[in-house]
């Protein structure tokens, strides 16, 4: 049965697909990654230029992307594993861009709890203004986050959030409870 957190309606076709500023990718394509020449051309060839970035990029192209540097920076990880660790290197990245130091500055200060609370206004910076974040606290140091997100991999945000999570100064523990179609739902543990 599927959580009720994870449950929206279809996209309608004619509904515009989320777009991914240029910064996002900056911090994982460029400042997490660091590619090497190979991996620079196959962003290129995916419709990424480091070099020359748009202003934003449609959400297929970031998810073109992200599983090419998963093939060919970690392709011997497992699924799980690879994406994790790039949700980490795209927080780590991000938070070296002019737009993620502004937000990366607060997590110390705030604490996990206001971090996890955060998380739709982060999700939003990241160019996922679409996305409705449901947190249900579980005890004072954990929540159930149920995300509605058909782009990305559940580590993928997993990851991200361990490493914004440890900025603020804290040892995160998440696992992914629940992935449909729809979304998926992480316990966040610290």
């Amino acid at each position: 049965m599927e959580s009720p957190g994870l449950l929206v309606r279809n996209p309608s076709p004619t509904m515009a697909q989320p777009r991914i500023p240029s910064s996002v990718f900056e911090g994982l394509f460029v400042r997490g990654l660091e590619p090497h020449d190979e991996l620079a051309r196959a962003l290129v060839a995916e419709g990424y230029d480091p070099r020359c970035p748009e202003l934003d990029y449609p959400v297929q192209v970031w998810k073109r992307c992200v599983a090419l540097a998963r093939d060919q920076v970690y392709g011997e990880l497992s699924d799980a594993d690879a994406y994790r660790i790039l949700g980490r290197k795209l927080i780590e990245g991000f938070a070296d861009t002019l737009v993620g130091r502004v937000a990366a500055v607060a997590l110390p200060m705030i604490g996990a709890a206001r971090v996890m609370e955060r998380l739709p206004r982060y999700m939003a910076m990241m160019g996922r203004p679409d996305l409705t974040v449901h947190l249900v606290t579980v005890g004072e140091r954990a929540r159930r986050v149920s995300i509605p997100d058909t782009h990305n991999r559940p580590e993928l945000i997993a990851g991200a959030i361990e490493a914004g999570l440890e900025r603020a100064h804290v040892q995160p523990i998440i696992s992914v409870e629940e992935r449909s179609h729809l979304g998926f739902r992480l316990l966040v543990r610290w």
